[in-house]
């Protein structure tokens, strides 16, 4: 009986053992978990601060293809002015920064997609179903791209620290409204751009470019044509649109963004993309990044190891602060080639365009026999309705 008893309390003991090493394990096995996601997930947000502080200084460049009347929507070259542009801004009294400038070279002024698009249209045989698809494409691009570059200009205006620990999640807001946007210009565009339906390539040199004449009633085939394709379509938009509404503007947003960090700039006489801005995010935001690292490191001991854990990494992260333990944990870098604040004026861009006299039509008109820009100028129209009802 009583070798019974104590064999029963042994076990119990081994129990108790096994039990508290296996929570021990567990504990120490959720704190590393812990620690390896506030790694990644602070390496992640920082890449993306990276991305957004680099989108708004192509803000200020002003670089973007947002005007439709000039390259590359068009062989007519703008003139963009080439400014120095504030990065990595001290916190010194008074303030410099480093310089990067995007030089509108043909690297930066080209786009495969947009190249593409204006290339066909100058083709002698380019066909006008063809045109109209692009002009609704190059609508969106040209939607994003302004709507883009307007927002990260104003961003650019904010204090740097502040675009790249927020950046990431204005720019998640601003790019979803954007999207919602695109799926309602996408539905305009489909039929305000009908009117190539209604138009002939009249060219037969093949050293030309295309001749587009309107067409009308007297031309009976292609004008029954062009109504037939007008109810196609017109079909089709509940058939096919509907359906697959949001794959075309998520398509043109992915080209909007990545257009936008695959432009070059210059800083300190070197060239530089996207990843030397993200690379030096890591480098000169480091002390940031470490503080927001402990803090995980120190709640995350809190909750999975107990309080005395807590507190042992508190002390252990004030002596590396201090310098009592000889680890650059929270050693900043210094920039280099510092110089005075530049001006955050966005920079200039003129593009010498003289457009063909407009008639002037209807609504109705304009939808069905319109000009081959689309639905390109509906702000400008929609501001030239509104200042008219405002006159009345």
């Amino acid at each position: 009986m009583s070798d019974s008893t104590t064999t029963s309390t042994i076990d119990e003991k081994k129990e108790e053992t096994t039990s508290t090493s296996n929570g021990l394990t567990t504990n120490i096995g959720n704190f590393l978990k812990s620690v390896f996601s506030a790694i990644l997930i602070i390496v992640i947000y920082f890449f993306l601060g990276g991305l957004v502080l680099y989108g708004c200084k192509i803000g200020q460049s002003n670089i973007l293809p947002t005007d439709e009347n000039c390259y590359p929507y068009t062989n007519l070259k703008p003139d963009i002015e080439n400014i120095p542009i504030n990065i990595f801004t001290t916190f010194t009294d008074p303030q410099t920064s480093m310089k990067i400038n995007f030089p509108y070279n043909k690297f930066n002024s080209s786009n495969v997609i947009l190249d593409l698009f204006r290339n066909y249209k100058d083709e002698p045989k380019s066909n006008f179903l063809a045109n109209y698809f692009i002009s609704i494409i190059e609508s969106l691009l040209q939607f994003n791209f302004s709507s883009l570059g307007f927002i990260l200009n104003m961003m650019n205006g904010l204090p740097e620290a502040v675009i790249v620990l927020i950046g990431p999640i204005l720019i998640s807001i601003v790019t979803s409204l954007i999207f919602l946007c695109d799926n309602f210009y996408l539905i305009y565009l489909w039929f305000a751009n009908m009117g190539w339906f209604f138009k002939h390539n009249s060219n037969t040199d093949l050293n030309h470019k295309p001749v587009w004449d309107n067409v009308t009633v007297v031309d009976m085939v292609d004008y029954g044509c062009g109504i037939a394709l007008v109810i196609l379509f017109f079909i089709l938009f509940w058939v096919v649109l509907l359906i697959s509404l949001p794959v075309l503007p998520f398509i043109t947003m992915c080209l909007t963004i990545f257009t936008g960090i695959n432009y070059m700039g210059v800083i300190n006489g070197k060239s530089a993309n996207s990843l030397t801005i993200i690379k030096d995010i890591f480098k000169y935001y480091k002390v940031t990044i470490m503080s927001i690292f402990s803090f995980f490191v120190i709640i995350s001991a809190f909750a999975n190891l107990g309080t005395i854990s807590g507190i042992f990494s508190i002390i252990t992260l004030g002596l590396i602060y201090a310098g009592f333990i000889s680890i650059d944990l929270f050693k900043g870098s210094s920039e280099e080639g510092l110089t005075k604040l530049a001006s955050y004026d966005q920079a200039k861009k003129v593009c010498n365009f003289i457009g063909p006299k407009k008639q002037h039509h209807g609504l109705l008109y304009n939808l069905v026999f319109g000009n081959q820009s689309g639905g390109k100028n509906l702000t400008k129209e929609l501001k030239k309705i509104g200042k008219g009802l405002s006159g009345k």
